[in-house]
């Protein structure tokens, strides 16, 4: 069995709004990153930023999270440091934004492979190396209120991001697959849990962000920092040691309607 001495953490699409938030809180919180993206530019100026902000050096190499040779090869560069993982946040996902009358079965299937593939593969992946190393870990998979409920249309109306059936379908599915991983590894001490946040403020047109936040009971869009901290107390075994299969809604009360 491998040994760490400081707790690690690794994290998909880590080179987004969302991601870099989450690699910057975690370094601030004395955790090692690795700091995972399929973007290599990315990942390396955000390796160094924290480098210098920090005073402490964090890890980074590219991964795409449908390739099971590229998680395979990320988890075996992890281990060749003698270093296990004790927590994974899926943070990687895609989405197309045009009409559903008009997609397209390679932009369907694409979205479906991103984010439910992907996810699946990374859970399969890390879960294994945990239960190898004996790691009583925490995956947090990202999730979405389109998961749960459908999206506004008059929400949109100065935004052509319009939120994607495809999209609400994966995430849907990314919620229930936390339930099932959250059954099946809870043997093996692995906690695994789902954070959906609502609207993240994106500097998104005036009319969007107006629109949104009248639809939810907070009336305001979410920090990324706000969804973060939800991911952090999930994260550590010290708070969440009872919560498992959970999916978190993040959302300012949108879903409480």
């Amino acid at each position: 069995m491998i040994e760490s001495e400081k707790k690690v953490i690794l994290i998909t699409g880590a080179c987004g709004q969302l991601g870099s938030e989450l690699c910057r809180t975690y370094a601030d919180l004395g955790w090692t990153v690795y700091i995972t993206d399929i973007d290599t530019n990315a990942c390396d100026k955000l390796a160094q930023s924290l480098s210098q902000d920090l005073n402490q050096k964090h890890l980074y190499f590219p991964m795409d999270i449908t390739s099971e040779e590229s998680v395979a090869n990320a988890i075996s560069h992890i281990e060749d440091q003698q270093i296990t993982i004790d927590a994974l946040v899926n943070n990687a996902g895609t989405a197309v934004f045009s009409d559903f009358t008009e997609r397209t079965k390679d932009e369907f299937m694409k979205v479906l492979e991103v984010n439910l593939f992907g996810t699946f593969n990374c859970i399969n992946q890390v879960g294994k190396h945990m239960v190898s190393n004996n790691i009583s870990g925490a995956i947090i998979n990202i999730g979405s209120i389109y998961g749960v409920v459908s999206s506004d249309p008059e929400i949109y109306t100065d935004c052509p991001r319009n939120n994607s059936e495809v999209y609400s379908a994966s995430k849907a599915g990314i919620i229930q697959m936390t339930k099932y991983f959250a059954v099946h590894l809870a043997e093996s001490n692995i906690r695994v849990n789902c954070v959906s946040p609502g609207g993240i403020f994106n500097d998104q047109g005036d009319d969007f962000v107006k629109n949104y936040s009248q639809r939810t009971p907070a009336k305001r869009m979410a920090t990324p920092q706000e969804i973060v901290q939800a991911i952090v107390y999930l994260s550590d075994n010290s708070t969440a040691s009872y919560i498992s299969g959970q999916n978190l809604l993040v959302d300012g009360g949108l879903t409480s309607w």
